[in-house]
């Protein structure tokens, strides 16, 4: 076990991925205090408590910053206006402020906006997690061996972000997702935006499209096998978390919906007129195109 980062770190959001970042957290002895923020009412904050996940439990997300060198923002995306709004006046000079959003483009301009000068936002996305949700789910090793999309803020001026307060911040951020096991990769917000449109937006977009089409006749379900469970099993992510994802990646997802949809009608096409060869090139592209992509992954 390594030498503790942080004094206290505050997890504002003890879902799936708040938990098991609490749960990494103490496993590798990263943070003294590890403290969890949830709605008031909710059980998420009594499961992370009796998991080990948090040491301490609030519904006050003000109140539990106060003392943190690292905050964390585990929520839906679409609630981070009103959290940094509210955790802004608390906020510790110094802190280090992140979250694990998977858009980043109006998460940094809300960041900007928001957020004093006297503590550093760096935007994460640890490219992992499941569709299920609930800290019941968490596991300390969701992190172990994915990569974490890192994303420094733009420069804010003079006395604000300088370029070697983003570069110090922006490593003690790496430093921090690399001890939990992630790899990182730095780009900026606009880049990040369009690789997960995608290879995560689109991807989650045509998964509930395909259960919605055959959800046309749920007697056919009775033959559903391995094929029809890979595709769409990302379908039974949580509508909220996606509506906000969606919602903060319009442009991107608007642009690779007209993509998809003008794909689609071209096989449509093809199909109508019964050209094998049209369809056999489409199903030759898209299996070139998919071996392609693993190459690259694999090669990381």
């Amino acid at each position: 076990m390594q030498e503790p980062q942080f004094q206290s770190v505050t997890i504002i959001g003890v879902g799936l991925l708040g938990a098991s970042l609490g749960l990494a957290i103490k496993q590798h002895g990263l943070a003294k205090r590890v403290l969890g923020v949830g709605r008031t009412g909710s059980p998420s904050n009594q499961r992370a408590l009796d998991m080990g996940a948090i040491d301490q439990a609030f519904t006050d997300p003000a109140t539990a910053v106060c003392e943190s060198e690292l905050v964390v923002l585990a929520a839906n995306v679409g609630q981070f206006p009103a959290l940094m709004a509210g955790i802004a006046p608390a906020l510790k000079t110094g802190a280090l402020v992140t979250d694990v959003g998977s858009t980043k483009q109006q998460v940094m301009k809300w960041a900007g906006k928001l957020l004093p000068r006297s503590i550093d936002f760096i935007g994460s996305h640890p490219m992992a997690g499941s569709e299920k949700r609930g800290p019941e789910n968490a596991r300390p090793d969701l992190y172990h061996d994915a990569l974490c999309l890192i994303c420094p803020p733009k420069l804010r001026g003079r006395g604000a972000f300088t370029g070697s307060r983003v570069v110090a911040a922006t490593e003690k951020m790496e430093r921090f997702w690399r001890a939990i096991g992630m790899r990182t990769r730095q780009l900026d917000a606009v880049q990040h935006d369009q690789w997960v449109a995608l290879i995560s937006h689109i991807p989650h977009a045509a998964a509930c499209m395909t259960a919605m089409v055959a959800g046309r006749n749920v007697d056919a379900g009775v033959a559903i096998a391995g094929g029809f469970v890979d595709t769409t099993r990302v379908a039974s992510g949580d509508p909220d978390m996606w509506t906000d994802i969606f919602l903060t990646n319009r442009v991107e997802m608007t642009r690779n919906l007209n993509a998809a949809m003008q794909m689609l009608r071209k096989l449509q096409a093809a199909i109508r007129r019964g050209d094998p060869e049209a369809v056999k090139e489409f199903l030759q592209t898209a299996k070139q195109q998919h071996e392609l992509l693993l190459a690259r992954r694999n090669a990381r």
